[in-house]
């Protein structure tokens, strides 16, 4: 059995294993072009919910600011009819004071939690200007690792255009492209593996189940030894 049989089958695990890390490298970036994808739709479906959720938030804020209001008018009626209520109708005053004093903090309390939710909206929005800016970033740093990679689009590699939109566009070239290069890279390394198992069972005189490059290479060397 020809010393050379084991050197090709060696190489042939060699270019197995090197096959092996490209794809995986090629999975980590398809994995990390998915995640900014993933936020970049989650961000527009945000943009496209925002005019209708502001328009609530205003509204909310505007009734609430309009009852409390209302409510104040009547507690300040209701102190101004206990100071001029005589004895007789103190009971009946104090009743009505207590219940406009109610009414006019649940109110306020309304106009706290309406300017709160308005407030909030207004830090999510913010947070979503500063979260697409460094999304687009991100972008621009996994398309400069596709620029010049073998099999990868040579638009894959450019850098995004501005904007959520941008970033979108480019992910579906970039995921494509990735999709199409991964499937290079598994035929290759299929080639490989069968090329291995191929090259062993004529070197053993065996029929071969399929077997990775280094557990053909194993069997042979065993062999030689």
């Amino acid at each position: 059995m020809p010393e050379g049989v084991l050197a090709v089958l060696r190489e042939l695990e060699r270019a197995d294993e090197e096959t092996g890390t490209a794809l995986a490298d090629l999975d980590r970036l398809a994995g990390d072009v998915d995640s900014v994808r993933a936020r970049v739709d989650e961000l527009e479906a945000f943009a496209a919910r925002l005019p209708a959720e502001a328009d609530a938030r205003a509204a909310e804020l505007e009734r609430s600011r309009a009852e409390a209001s209302a409510a104040q008018r009547v507690l300040e009626e209701a102190e101004a009819a206990v100071l001029a209520a005589g004895p007789e109708n103190a009971h009946g005053g104090e009743r009505f004071r207590v219940r406009a004093r109610d009414r006019a903090s649940v109110a306020d309390r309304r106009v706290v939690e309406a300017t709160k939710a308005a407030e909030d909206l207004e830090n999510r929005v913010a947070e979503a200007t500063i979260e697409g800016h460094e999304l687009h970033g991100r972008a621009r740093e996994l398309a400069a690792e596709l620029r010049g990679r073998p099999r990868i689009a040579e638009d894959a590699g450019k850098e995004p255009h501005p904007g959520l939109e941008g970033v979108e566009a480019w992910s579906e070239i970039a995921r494509a492209s990735l999709f199409v290069a991964r499937g290079q890279l598994s035929a290759e390394r299929e080639a490989v593996i069968r090329q291995a198992n191929e090259l062993g069972a004529l070197a053993l005189g065996e029929p071969l189940s399929a077997m990775g490059t280094g557990a053909v290479a194993s069997r042979v060397e065993q062999a030689l030894g």
